[in-house]
């Protein structure tokens, strides 16, 4: 069964707990030899329980638009993550204070970088949604990827019926659902938005 946020929260402070309690009262050189198995076993558990979390957090539910191309929109996410220099700091969070609330703190930024920078493919399903029947109502500005409302120069979340509607989409420019990143011939980038949540976060010695 898959685990909660915060069920995944709860294993890792957990688990960076014991960490903690093994590396202050152990030589990190024992811990290596002598307990070497238990000790990268702790490691591995780290790793995969902290991915999942940030996963979660970062990944789960990111809106996309199934009309734009997902291998622009995938390569912009990891580019967005590179580009964050919070992966690093996700790492020093298990590995050097083992702090768990701003683990999540941090993969909220991220998410939230993420977010910003997929606006212009999420801008393209801003419509505005009249009443054939009460024309002279002001059309409602709605995006039918988040089902928000622009109103009060922000957007709100608000069940809306669009039934009997008339959805009128702003235009777009043509190239936007083009790659945006340039070609890096040098470098690997996961082709599968969600592969970034399978890169181990490190938590090692």
């Amino acid at each position: 069964m898959r685990l909660t946020i915060y069920e995944l929260g709860s294993s890792l402070e957990k688990l960076l707990s014991t960490l903690k309690k093994n590396r202050e009262n152990v030589p990190l050189e024992t811990l290596r030899t002598v307990y070497k198995e238990p000790y990268e076993a702790l490691l591995r558990q780290i790793n995969e329980t902290a991915s999942e979390f940030v996963r979660e957090i970062v990944i789960t539910d990111i809106p996309v638009n199934p009309d734009a191309s997902i291998d622009a929109q995938s390569d912009l996410i990891n580019q967005t993550i590179d580009e964050s220099g919070l992966v690093r700091q996700i790492s020093l969070c298990l590995s050097h204070t083992y702090n768990v609330h701003k683990l999540h703190i941090i993969a909220l930024e991220l998410r939230r970088q993420i977010e910003v920078a997929l606006e212009p493919y999420i801008a393209m399903k801003n419509c505005l949604v009249a009443d054939p029947e009460n024309l002279d109502a002001d059309p409602i500005i709605y995006n039918t990827i988040t089902r928000k409302v622009y109103e009060n120069n922000a957007w709100i979340e608000r069940d809306l019926d669009l039934s009997g509607k008339l959805l009128i989409y702003i235009k777009q420019p043509k190239d936007i659902s083009q790659p945006i990143m340039e070609e890096n011939t040098n470098e690997q980038i996961p082709e599968n938005i969600s592969e970034y949540a399978h890169q181990p976060a490190t938590a090692d010695g």
